[in-house]
């Protein structure tokens, strides 16, 4: 009895159809797995980004140099994640050729790059939101400011290798060479202050200063944009930290933050409670900051008021001994012509 055509025809398509039912109930298994397991290239998060989401969202919403200062601290970050991707990149294929790593280490690290991709692209986006073409700049900036950071680590690093080195041939009762060369200071120096500005140009936001801090962290009389106060900082770039009145130590891209708008929400209780009483803090010498530099500007406007007082009379008496000397002198032309 001779088959029908339709018969392999049938077990084709029923092969066909079978695998592909496989195929999609294999990777969604695959893709659950690997949800279930999946562990981020970057297990530290993206505290840069979560600080700039923050002030975006503030309400009221932050200064405008506030937001650029965190989205430019952002695409720092970034540029750290490229280079230390891109070194990852020849290491691992290196181990993938050689049988030491598996195809998940590798899908994590795709995954990671298209991560990467978007994470750049929203900042480019980002940036073009505030003017217009600064987006093709703002990364050649932010790798310009982390070479400048590393620079720095390393020049603050020659200085303690000495201080240990230094303290080492003391202990061991052996002389200490003298510096043939004098390390010459960087532009910005270490043990920088961060001073929060109470004037309205400022809005709360902090700035880089120099002043010196008087003794407690207390106001500063006169700042660059009217009083504020000063807070001492430690440390550069990723690793700087503000210490707040009540001792507790954040980054300097979180202070907008702390004065203004909630809170993230995803905080600890305890953290919250701190960076609330922190911020009543703030503001407590914010105001006494305000308070004393009104007392100064009353000041000065009464001595401004008694100098223009006496000017006035000066001037009116300078008036009066002019006035008075053209009438003697005619008086006297004119008992000279009597007496003619």
């Amino acid at each position: 009895m001779a088959l029908s055509i339709f018969v392999p025809i049938g077990y084709v398509a029923t092969l066909v159809v079978s695998m592909l039912v496989f195929s999609r109930i294999y990777r969604r298994r695959s893709a659950l797995n690997m949800a279930k397991s999946y562990q981020p290239w970057f297990p530290e998060g993206h505290e840069a980004r979560d600080i700039y989401q923050t002030l975006v969202a503030a309400d009221p919403p932050a200064p405008e140099a506030v937001l650029k200062a965190a989205l430019l601290n952002r695409a720092m970050t970034d540029v750290r994640r490229i280079t230390r991707m891109r070194d990852d990149k020849q290491a691992l294929g290196t181990l993938l050729e050689k049988g030491s790593i598996g195809d998940e280490t590798m899908a994590r690290f795709a995954l990671a790059e298209k991560e990467l991709e978007a994470e750049i692209l929203d900042v480019v986006s980002e940036a073009n939101t505030f003017r217009e073409g600064w987006g093709q700049l703002i990364f050649p900036t932010a790798s310009e400011m982390v070479a400048h950071l590393k620079h720095k680590e390393v020049y603050y690093e020659i200085q303690r290798q000495r201080a240990a080195e230094v303290k080492k041939l003391e202990d061991e009762g052996k002389p200490v060479p003298k510096a043939t060369v004098e390390l010459p200071p960087l532009v910005t120096p270490s043990g920088t202050k961060i001073e929060i500005q109470g004037g309205p140009a400022a809005a709360g936001g902090p700035a880089v200063a120099g002043e010196p801090m008087p003794p407690g962290g207390g106001p500063v009389p006169n700042g660059p944009n009217g009083p504020g106060i000063s807070l001492p900082m430690t440390g550069s770039g990723a690793d700087a930290r503000v210490t707040l009145p009540n001792g507790l130590q954040i980054h300097p891209a979180q202070l907008a933050a702390i004065m203004q708008g909630p809170l993230p929400p995803n905080l600890a209780p305890q953290q919250a409670a701190m960076l609330m009483q922190a911020r009543a803090q703030l503001q407590a010498l914010q105001e006494q900051a305000m308070a004393q530099a009104q007392a100064q500007g009353h000041e000065q406007d009464e001595e401004t008021k008694a100098v223009s007082g006496a000017r006035e009379e000066t001037l009116s008496e300078a008036k009066k001994e002019t006035n008075a000397a053209p009438a003697s002198k005619t008086a006297t032309v004119e008992d000279g012509g009597d007496d003619a």
